[in-house]
């Protein structure tokens, strides 16, 4: 088509005619060929566009796929920590019960060794810290437009706030652990037991992301006898027991639905990679 145009221009540059018939002829050869040159310009600009969009879309649709693939790993990792953090907050609630029966009288053969054992195992606050690197990213740099999922964007909108929410409650329950229920076990019995056998039985293990020998020193026995039974005794321990128990089961219970949200979110994205 180039050429035939090329070639009508040259005609047209040619001829040079008298009569204003073949003058008039001549006039509409060329508005054609104006229009003619005009119309492949037009063309190939729209191409040139078309062909940028579709470039375009391809390194988007990369990119976003890239991301999803980093977005699911994080999603695992956070997901791993959160089962790890239900299971060692379980135990944390079966020790705390068993304890409670102890209180109410209801278990024989109680030695010092094993409430101290139970108190390890009850008394650490273990806190859910997720990784939100590659979603912050993608926030603060606006390429969730380049996730096409409407639900997908749904559900990472109210990732943060519901992390927020959940932490306050964490935050609350960490406040009374460290400045009630501990204080009052600092007066009225020997922590220094607690802690040892905490150490001994490597309780806090499987949350320490490296060098775990600089908290596992074992600190040695107390000569200071205290006996357990003053607990057994206390009301307030018994209260704090309570609290505790109560305490555990909520923030567990929250657990749960954050371990449903992050499992449809991944499940979310492994619908959008297998698109691809």
């Amino acid at each position: 088509m180039f050429r035939f145009f090329r070639q009508l221009r040259q005609r047209l540059v040619n001829e040079n005619p008298v009569d204003p018939s073949a003058q008039a002829g001549r006039l509409s050869k060329y508005l054609f060929y104006l229009f003619g040159e005009v119309f492949i310009v037009i063309v190939g600009i729209l191409m040139a566009l078309q062909v940028d969009a579709w470039n375009t879309d391809r390194e988007n649709r990369q990119e976003a796929q890239e991301f999803l693939k980093r977005l699911k790993g994080e999603f695992l990792a956070n997901r791993n920590q959160l089962v790890d953090k239900i299971n060692m907050r379980k135990e944390a609630l079966k020790s705390a019960r068993e304890l409670l029966l102890i209180a109410d009288g209801k278990t024989v053969r109680v030695t010092s060794s094993r409430v101290d054992s139970l108190l390890a195992v009850a008394l650490p606050v273990y806190t859910f810290d997720p990784s939100l690197g590659v979603l912050n990213q993608l926030t603060s740099t606006d390429k969730l437009t380049l996730i096409s999922s409407k639900a997908l964007n749904d559900k990472l909108s109210i990732w943060n706030s519901m992390i927020q929410d959940f932490k306050e409650d964490e935050n609350m329950y960490n406040s009374y652990n460290h400045n009630h229920f501990r204080p009052y076990l600092y007066k009225n019995y020997n922590t220094r037991n607690v802690i040892n056998s905490r150490i001994r039985n490597r309780v806090i293990n499987p949350i320490l992301l490296s060098s775990p020998e600089l908290v596992n020193t074992e600190i040695g026995f107390s000569n200071k006898h205290v006996n357990w039974e003053v607990l057994q005794s206390s009301l307030e321990f018994e209260n704090y027991l309570a609290f505790t128990i109560s305490w555990l089961s909520l923030i567990n219970t929250q657990s749960q639905g954050i371990l449903n949200y992050i499992d449809s979110v991944i499940e979310l994205i492994d619908g959008e990679l297998k698109e691809e």
